[in-house]
């Protein structure tokens, strides 16, 4: 389940438990939960809401698993050094978690510290490697670096693992990338000639 189907879910669970404890009259005008104010923030990327709301709800424990979403917005809001403080702590009691990884590799990329970027997309290629993202976002740095060999491997494993799940707009994305910084590519080419047949 990917995180913001995640937070979408919480923001229901709170929704429906707030409306258990109601009587039933008083349940067409239940007041808004934590959970449910921050589905919504998330969902209309409203920040600032989302570092509000996760300023009291994520702490120390994080109970409610919402990590990544306050994270990503006290990136978007100037605070990316206690995006990763957030981040560090929970991969404190969550190692694995191959979304958490990705999410620090964000962060780092926004603050233009590509090399703990890359570290962390490493990381996620190292769990999931048939994970799309972390090729596309390393080939983003490459190319902004002009490593355009590296960028070109990065978006063509990317193309190729969007091509063998039948996403095709994102596999002629990715393909067309990799022409734009080598017109002569024969696996690009290949990829667009099997999705337009």
């Amino acid at each position: 389940m990917n995180r913001t189907a995640l937070i979408i879910l919480l923001g229901g669970l709170f929704a429906l438990s707030s409306c258990q404890r109601k009587q039933p009259t008083q349940a067409a005008s239940v007041v808004k939960s934590d959970g449910q104010k921050l589905t919504e923030a998330y969902q209309k990327q409203d920040w600032k809401t989302i570092v509000a709301i996760g300023d009291t709800l994520v702490g120390d424990s994080d109970k409610m698993n919402l990590s990544i979403p306050y994270a990503e917005a006290l990136a978007a809001v100037g605070n990316p050094q206690k995006a990763i403080e957030v981040l560090n702590r929970k991969l404190e009691s969550n190692p694995d978690d191959y979304y958490l990884y990705q999410t620090k590799g964000n962060v780092y990329y926004s603050m233009e510290r590509f090399d703990s970027a890359l570290i962390n997309y490493e990381m996620v290629i190292a769990m999931r490697p048939t994970y799309a993202r972390p090729y596309i976002n390393e080939g983003a740095i490459y190319e902004l670096l002009g490593d355009k060999e590296n960028a070109i491997a990065n978006y063509l494993v990317a193309a190729k693992l969007f091509a063998e799940n039948n996403y095709f707009q994102e596999t002629m994305e990715y393909a067309k990338r990799v022409l734009v910084l080598d017109s002569t590519n024969v696996e690009a080419k290949e990829l667009l000639n099997i999705i337009s047949e």
